[in-house]
């Protein structure tokens, strides 16, 4: 049977040769790998540091998380979800260390991993922040779900994204 390309088969609609551009293009831009995603800087923290200081530097460079080394190496991540569960909601000091209260020994990708790899881990596991780390464990960075989101927004066009709201949005900042 003869090979055709992309357009050329009698056999395939216009609708059908536009699914399948359609889906090739998706797939590519999630088999990006993570270092592809702006990122916003790192907040990199000793696991001698206290959840005061932890929090203050995260506040600072508004992120989410901070991600704790020894050694050079990462040992564990703190995040935001860990101030209200592990330090607030248990009526801690924020002068405890936050090797108290971290999540221990992450999973964690190399920047070489997909998007689509990274996403799926982010939804099955729950994770808003997956650390990036070196060959050698260093910590070289954290993508966000924000991080993927804004990225993928880019690559539509400004009309698209540009359109107005519907009927059914918030009429308050709160309402969404």
């Amino acid at each position: 049977m003869p090979q055709f390309q992309v357009g050329t088969d009698p056999r395939v609609s216009e609708f059908e040769d536009s699914f399948e551009d359609e889906r090739l293009i998706r797939g590519a831009i999630f088999a990006e790998p993570l270092a592809k995603v702006p990122r916003r800087p790192s907040c990199i923290m000793p696991s001698t540091a206290t959840v005061k200081t932890c929090i203050q530097a995260m506040n600072e460079r508004k992120v989410g998380c901070a991600l704790i080394v020894r050694d050079e190496k990462l040992v564990g991540i703190f995040t935001e979800r860990d101030v209200l569960v592990r330090v607030v909601g248990v009526g801690l000091s924020l002068d405890t260390p936050v090797q108290k209260v971290m999540t221990p020994d992450p999973v964690s990708l190399p920047d070489t991993a997909s998007i689509a790899y990274a996403l799926r881990h982010m939804s099955l596991e729950g994770y808003r922040h997956v650390p990036l780390t070196s060959a050698a464990g260093a910590p070289i960075g954290v993508v966000a779900v924000r991080d993927i989101v804004a990225w993928i927004c880019d690559l539509f066009p400004a009309s698209l994204l540009n359109l107005p709201p519907s009927p059914q949005t918030a009429k308050t900042v709160d309402g969404g």
